[in-house]
């Protein structure tokens, strides 16, 4: 395995794969989630705070030498944003139609960097902040941690700062075991 986005590089390549999957409806929600095109970023307080938090992450970043496992997964949303390729299987879009995707994707942009990039620094940041920055991600692709235990009404995903011994205690068996053999002690 690569060790390109850190120690959560397991996590970081499954937020990678599942946006090269995204479809268009997937994307438009990501968007709007950052105040898309609708100019709805004034009337949302998470908004607001998710611009707040974008701040702090490059001095994180740059605090725990991690600006290099940052710019690899942000190069590659850059990749996503301005490319078609992923949209259309082969023959269904003819001509120029495919460029009028790259709109959305770029609408979508923020709240896919703010989740990349929370997954790369998931051990050095509080919970407030995580769930800020991935839970747009998280409501409408799903964790890049690992599954959702069964029957887990509340959404919870087991991220780097919950024990293994915890999710037994708590009946999450499955979390517990997501069989990606990451300990959960975040990038680094």
């Amino acid at each position: 395995m690569s060790s390109t986005y850190g120690p959560n590089s397991v996590a970081a390549e499954r937020l990678l794969d599942d946006l090269d999957h995204l479809d268009p409806g997937a994307i438009a929600a990501l968007a709007a989630a950052g105040g898309g095109s609708t100019g709805t970023a004034g009337d949302d307080p998470d908004v607001a705070a998710r611009v707040e938090a974008r701040g702090r992450l490059r001095e994180v970043a740059k605090r725990a030498a991690r600006l290099g496992p940052v710019r690899a997964i942000g190069d590659e949303v850059a990749a996503w944003a301005s490319s078609t390729s992923h949209w259309f299987p082969a023959g269904v879009a003819g001509g120029g139609e495919s460029t009028a995707e790259i709109g959305p994707r770029m609408a979508a942009v923020p709240i896919v960097l703010d989740a990349a990039y929370a997954v790369v620094l998931e051990d050095l940041l509080e919970d407030d902040e995580l769930d800020l920055l991935l839970g747009p991600w998280e409501q409408v692709v799903g964790s890049p941690f690992g599954e959702r235990a069964p029957g887990d009404g509340d959404g919870d995903v087991m991220r780097g700062d919950e024990s293994r011994a915890d999710a037994l205690d708590d009946g999450d068996w499955l979390a517990a075991d997501d069989g990606d053999d990451d300990d959960g002690d975040g990038p680094g």
